[in-house]
């Protein structure tokens, strides 16, 4: 077919098809970037850390809490809630520990969001430790860093594995959870 022909052609179609044909070209794009949306929204809440609240396994030949340790999580068992990381919560900043029991008092320190925090602990019983004391600088800081403050205060409990430390408070009805850094 010439291009004479086809222009002929396409010029006896009446105008109202071409709308609705138009129109119906704008809904499935409308209907895509729906889609796509959403998919990517979807993709943007998940967490990169890869956690379940529910499945922490404790492996009981791990007999220390040394390393640095991230804190990914709060859990409220009695809720049934997950807190993870947000920007409202953290400001986008990370609360990172580390603790180390080859020194005599064994320490406790690192960042809590805007605050850099120090103290001693010892162990009170099998799973157990005990902040000792526990110092911070005084600057203003999110609600993700009062949280810490108030999970290691006190007697508390903990589970532990190779990459994993689940810190148990309030009558073990909370809980915060840390992944391993490197």
């Amino acid at each position: 077919m010439s291009p004479l022909v086809l222009l002929r052609s396409f010029a006896a179609i009446p105008t109202e098809t071409i709308r609705q044909v138009s129109n119906d070209k704008r809904k499935v794009m409308k209907l895509q970037a729906a889609i796509f949306g959403l998919v990517l929204l979807g993709l943007l809440s998940c967490s990169d850390d890869d956690f379940d609240s529910n499945n922490f396994r404790d492996d009981t030949s791990i007999t220390t809490l040394n390393g640095k340790w991230k804190v990914v999580s709060f859990e409220d068992f009695t809720k049934k809630t997950t807190e993870s990381k947000n920007q409202e919560n953290s400001w986008g900043m990370d609360i990172i520990i580390s603790f180390n029991d080859t020194v005599d008092p064994k320490l406790f320190s690192g960042r809590v969001t805007t605050n850099s925090v120090t103290g001693e602990f010892v162990y009170v019983d099998k799973r157990q430790f005990k902040l000792l004391s526990y110092a911070s600088t005084l600057v203003g800081q999110p609600e993700w860093a009062d949280k810490f403050g108030i999970a290691v205060r006190g007697d508390v409990t903990y589970e532990i594995s190779d990459d994993r430390l689940r810190i148990y408070y309030d009558n073990k009805t909370k809980s915060v959870t840390l992944i391993k850094e490197q």
